[in-house]
């Protein structure tokens, strides 16, 4: 029997090794990659695009961020770690990435029915007063004195936390995978993750470019989640975000009014207006929000019509805002995961006891992205983090 010739012989890529593997480096992946490697754990991070992209959830030029987090107390450590991230990581790549000049929160004055929103103002009132955080209700005449091109009705309640703010979204993506990569982490970009499987005892990420072998691997996937885990628990649906030109764009900047959060009486009446902030989009961001289509990434229409810009603008804008115009500069489609109960799904993948699985969604986790990370990265290096524990499944 003859021998192949060498022209002919196919090496099979050597299986890495590594501390850590991250699949998916959107705003948590990319957390846990940073932090991780600033730990000095060696880190390999896998995405499919080239983040930051527009693909996922991350994008969009600005997130919200809150240290009242109506959404739960157990929320609070890891927003006000996440702000003394931002500018940490900010003061490292020389990027502002925080602003946090304070925002508006809007609810119904009586009872509602929606149990996301409905009482919210409440909530995060009582969030903050457990917490120590500056927050004040401000009477429909105050709000409309304080911030005229905002129609707040008589029948409604307002909150105003001077410590919130806008976290910059794609700019904190990049800050942290350009510190990951300078602390030493292997980042593949364009990488399609193909599969997990168990080898010498450790999981195995597979893609089509090799495969690492970690001691331990986090998944941050977002909305491809529903494909690596826990599917029956996560849905994805089809969110729109619109950036609308402005009579006065100054009135809209961040250090005049970060956001309003306009919650009304059900979730089909949210609406979100967003401080333009200085070298942007030259608009005012606006979106709203919409859980009843489920979708997944590759089948989602991330066209936006004429009349989609049309309607909404007739519907949500004109009624509220004072001073936008139809002329929209911009429109994006984004995706939220969410669970269940709309609160994070961080816990240990269902088959394999070391990969840690992260859905920190449901349209309000960029602004704990930081912390989550740095506590999963400070777990993978076996030193003490934030408690994770009320994010596990066990509570479904």
């Amino acid at each position: 029997m003859s021998l192949p010739q060498p022209s002919t012989v196919v090496a099979m890529p050597a299986v890495r090794t590594a501390d850590l593997a991250v699949v998916g480096l959107g705003a948590f992946g990319a957390a846990v990659a940073c932090q991780a490697a600033r730990l000095g754990l060696d880190v390999v991070g896998f995405d499919r695009y080239r983040p930051p992209h527009e693909f996922g959830s991350s994008h969009a030029e600005t997130r919200v961020t809150r240290l009242a987090v109506g959404e739960g107390a157990h929320y609070v450590p890891f927003v006000q770690r996440s702000h003394e991230l931002w500018r940490e990581i900010g003061a490292a790549t020389d990027t502002v990435l925080l602003h946090d000049h304070g925002g508006l929160i809007v609810a119904p004055a009586g009872a509602s029915d929606d149990e996301r929103w409905g009482t919210f103002v409440a909530d995060t009132a009582a969030v903050a007063s457990g917490a120590g955080i500056d927050f004040e209700q401000l009477t429909p005449a105050e709000t409309r004195t304080r911030f005229p091109h905002l129609l707040i009705g008589d029948d409604e309640t307002v909150g105003h936390e001077p410590t919130a703010g806008l976290v910059m979204a794609e700019r904190a993506v990049a800050a942290q995978l350009d510190l990951a990569i300078a602390s030493g982490a292997e980042l593949r970009f364009d990488s399609t993750v193909t599969g997990l499987r168990r080898s010498g005892g450790r999981p195995v990420v597979s893609t089509s470019e090799g495969e690492v072998a970690a001691r331990h691997i986090v998944v941050a996937a977002g909305a491809w989640a529903p494909t690596v885990h826990d599917h029956d628990r996560l849905r994805v649906t089809r969110q729109v975000v619109f950036w609308f030109e402005a009579d006065d764009l100054e009135r809209w900047r961040p250090d005049q009014l970060s956001f309003v959060i306009w919650a009304r009486s059900s979730i089909e009446e949210y609406l979100g207006a967003f401080g333009s902030p200085w070298g942007g989009i030259p608009a005012v961001k606006v979106l709203g929000e919409q859980f009843v289509e489920p979708t997944t990434p590759d089948a989602v229409d991330r066209t936006v019509s004429r009349n989609e810009i049309a309607a909404f603008f007739e519907r949500m804008v004109e009624p509220r805002l004072v001073g936008l115009t139809p002329n929209c500069v911009k429109a994006s489609v984004c995706l939220y995961t969410n669970t269940p109960d709309d609160h994070f799904l961080i816990d240990v993948h269902p088959v394999h006891d070391d990969v840690t699985v992260v859905s920190a969604c449901s349209g309000h986790g960029f602004k704990h992205s930081a912390a989550v990370g740095e506590a999963l990265a400070r777990r993978a290096a076996g030193l003490d983090h934030l408690d994770l524990s009320p994010f596990g499944r066990s509570r479904f």
